[in-house]
């Protein structure tokens, strides 16, 4: 079976310059490899005559699939349309079916149209359409050379619509696609390194296939991505993965793309479980991240915020004298911020947090990073020392995770 190679180009001067982050052909890669599509490149380059065909010239050398985002605008610094049809041989002209649905969304929006507007209804001559039914840019499709190009607005939700709604089907269609499988292990809690070092005698002697460690603030994601055939390599994968989990399995909180606060959210639903939260270093990103999983509210009750000690004390009732004795950022006063939470909510679960984020504001006896991170169930109750370091954002971020993974393992 041949091997279907793609190339993703990213066409913008504001992605070259900084101030947009593309996220797009991250996201193109992803479904494409789900179809069993090898991405082989990812260009970006400036929206310029000469980049454009220089761009195209070396993907048309090199890739089966060549899928091209951004350019497509109404604005005079988008170009990307007519250097395509040079490109392509093509003439432009106006496309009388894009051009009623543009008007049809200008007046659903009760907006009036500008010239500007109308430009996107003119098209290469020998382009395939594809329809974009939530804008006005029509995506492009060419066939040249057995090889298929794809151009698509950079808007992030158009791309998406034209890719799960028309253009995987169109390359499944076209191609014999190799079925490919992902495993995922997330973990966290654990070093990189160091979980390299436990792993690193299964490796050795598992399959010859790739596994990817990929480190985050948060955690560690292992993945292997690989072919069912042949059977028995795959086989043998799905082994190693049994492997993985009896050296490390505490430190695997899923085994899909779901973020920590949707698997604890699962298990909350599942056991019929509610939940409140106290937050203090951690600022409202645990509830935060709680509330962006859809349903949360059949098991998240409320959170507080209790930034300052007169807060701790007035709303969760946590002892004056405890701050007194122990500080705020302490095991004894995050104990009472849990309590406290929850008889405020009246949840069967809390969470807690209260640390030195920074820069400033760190002693000898409790520096920048120092935090304690606590979760209750019913009657238990764990609280963790941590020294995260002393990058702000970083420290929140670590707080959240281990708050929210916290209390996982102490349902569990």
């Amino acid at each position: 079976m041949k091997k279907i190679r793609s190339e993703i180009i990213a066409i913008g001067n504001e992605i070259l310059a900084g101030w947009t982050l593309n996220t797009n052909s991250h996201w193109i890669s992803q479904r494409l490899y789900e179809i069993g599509v090898t991405v082989e490149w990812m260009t970006t380059i400036a929206d310029t005559e000469a980049e454009i065909i220089a761009a195209l010239k070396l993907a048309d050398t090199r890739a089966d699939i060549i899928l091209c985002t951004g350019g497509l605008g109404p604005t005079p610094d988008d170009i990307t349309k007519s250097t395509i049809a040079g490109f392509f041989g093509s003439s432009l002209v106006t496309d009388e079916a894009t051009l009623t649905h543009i008007k049809n969304l200008f007046a659903g929006r009760n907006l009036g149209m500008s010239p500007t507007n109308i430009k996107q209804a003119v098209v290469p001559d020998n382009a395939e359409l594809i329809f974009n039914p939530i804008g006005t840019a029509p995506g492009l499709m060419f066939t040249k050379n057995e090889k298929l190009f794809f151009f698509m607005p950079g808007v992030p939700g158009e791309m998406k619509q034209m890719i799960n709604s028309f253009i995987l089907d169109i390359i499944s269609a076209r191609y014999q696609l190799d079925q490919l499988e992902t495993f995922i292990l997330r973990t966290t809690g654990i070093p990189e390194s160091r979980l390299f070092e436990k792993l690193a005698t299964v490796l050795n002697e598992g399959p010859d296939v790739p596994v990817s460690f990929l480190p985050k603030i948060t955690g560690v994601d292992i993945k292997i991505r690989i072919s069912r055939q042949p059977r028995e390599v795959y086989q043998r994968v799905r082994t190693l993965c049994d492997q993985i989990r009896r050296i490390a399995g505490k430190y695997i909180y899923t085994e899909t793309e779901q973020e920590m606060a949707q698997v604890l959210g699962n298990l909350l639903r599942t056991e019929h479980l509610t939940l409140s939260v106290a937050e203090s270093f951690t600022g409202g990103s645990i509830a935060s991240q709680i509330t962006d999983v859809p349903g949360s509210s059949e098991y998240f009750q409320g959170a507080l915020i209790c930034y300052s000690n007169e807060s701790k004390i007035k709303d969760l009732e946590v002892s004056a004298q405890t701050i007194q004795n122990y500080g705020a950022v302490s095991e004894e006063t995050v104990r009472e911020m849990l309590s406290g939470v929850r008889k405020m909510f009246q949840t069967d679960c809390a969470i807690a947090t209260s640390g030195i984020a920074g820069p400033g504001g760190g002693t000898t006896a409790k520096p920048v990073g120092l935090a304690y991170v606590g979760a209750l169930f019913r009657d238990k109750v764990l609280v963790k020392k941590f020294n995260f370091g002393k990058d702000r954002l970083i420290n929140k971020d670590r707080g959240t995770m281990a708050g929210l993974e916290s209390l996982r393992r102490l349902i569990l």
